[in-house]
């Protein structure tokens, strides 16, 4: 690594945090101003609480925050050491300006592969704590609601359905089990009118439960009991509705919905788009680079301040992200292949802010 590498690693870096600290701090005020009042009505006035969701939201905010914070990082960066001329004294020494491009590549690579992490690992987690610990807001405005429309898992060699889940996971209506053996041949169906989880002793329990075995070759025999204690490692969690939001599930959970190792609720193309929107996440992070290289040299060419590349790069980032959500939603209905839905605006504006430079630069 050079010695212009390390001084735009240090640069961006810093510039990076500051804009990522204050722009998560603005958003989760906005939250909890939108959310407190709701929080504290459920928990008896508890500010701990309130403390706790906070705590909780900050990773699922500042993953979504992190691609905004690049471009705006690296906009800050390029506009001082544009009107500081240093880019000029760099392509001066005979260096071309996609060099400069390219010494951003590690610090760029650093956020990437951390900001993966945090929406691969540390996101769902800090979502099913939400769940767990009753502080989801959208559980709150639905909490006597049911979901009624069956809900599929996979246990092992087993397959659940839930004609309706409860809101909190806790209580399943129109429960079936249906049990196969190595060769994916049902033998045993297990059929319950409802199932309750006690969750100080973490075990489910099933009324008016009807098991129908299948021996092979022979008829099948049904037997009825009052109750029945269901051994499954499940819990709750897994039944929820929100669990079933895919930025609340890691790369390997969504794959397994995929590969049929898991049972889910939607369309398989909905977890591929998931799949490949998870794989495309950190190269959003570079892409930032490549719209924010042309906006301050353009910026600089014509002698605008930096406040002009702030509110060109909030327009960029506000149409980026726009995009990428409408491409999305379109991916997720199956309306769009789910590559495109997760790699279309990536290329798209990659194209743009490419071309951009390249007129610039008259190539």
């Amino acid at each position: 690594m050079n010695t212009f590498t390390r001084y735009v690693l240090k640069s961006f870096l810093w510039q990076f945090l500051l804009l990522l600290i204050g722009f998560t701090a603005l958003l989760q005020l906005f939250d909890l101003l939108n959310n407190s009042a709701d929080i504290l009505q459920d928990h008896m006035g508890q500010m701990s609480a309130v403390l706790e969701y906070a705590v909780l939201r900050l990773p699922e905010i500042m993953s979504f925050l992190v691609p905004f914070a690049v471009l705006m990082g690296a906009l800050v960066t390029l506009g001082k050491m544009e009107r500081d001329n240093e880019i000029m004294a760099y392509k001066a020494a005979g260096a071309p300006y996609f060099t400069v491009l390219w010494a951003f590549l590690p610090a760029v690579g650093i956020v990437a592969v951390l900001h993966f992490f945090l929406a691969d690992q540390i996101v769902p987690i800090s979502i099913q704590s939400l769940i767990q610990r009753d502080l989801s807001t959208e559980r709150a405005k639905s909490k006597n609601e049911a979901k009624d429309e069956p809900l599929f898992v996979q246990e092992g060699k087993s397959v659940v359905e839930a004609g309706a889940v409860g809101q909190d996971g806790t209580t399943l209506s129109h429960l079936r089990i249906y049990e196969r053996d190595d060769s994916g041949k049902i033998v045993k169906q297990v059929f319950a009118n409802d199932a309750h989880y006690d969750t100080s002793k973490e075990v489910w329990t099933l009324s008016n439960v009807w098991t129908t075995t299948i021996p092979d070759g022979q008829a099948a025999q049904t037997a009825r009991t009052d109750s029945w204690v269901w051994p499954t490692h499940l819990t709750p969690a897994e039944f929820s509705d929100l669990v079933e939001k895919p930025q609340a599930m890691p790369l390997l959970k969504i794959h397994g919905f995929i590969s049929s190792t898991q049972v889910g609720v939607r369309p398989t193309y909905f977890y591929e788009t998931w799949l490949q929107k998870r794989i495309a996440l950190p190269v959003s992070s570079i892409l930032m680079i490549l719209l924010a290289a042309p906006v301050a040299h353009s910026l600089h060419r014509r002698e605008r301040g930096l406040a002009m590349g702030m509110t060109v790069g909030f327009g960029l980032g506000f149409l980026y992200f726009l995009t990428d959500g409408l491409v999305l939603s379109l991916g997720e209905s199956g309306a769009v292949p789910p590559f495109l839905a997760a790699w279309l605006p990536i290329l798209l504006f990659a194209a743009i802010g490419g071309a951009w430079l390249i007129k610039q630069e008259g190539y």
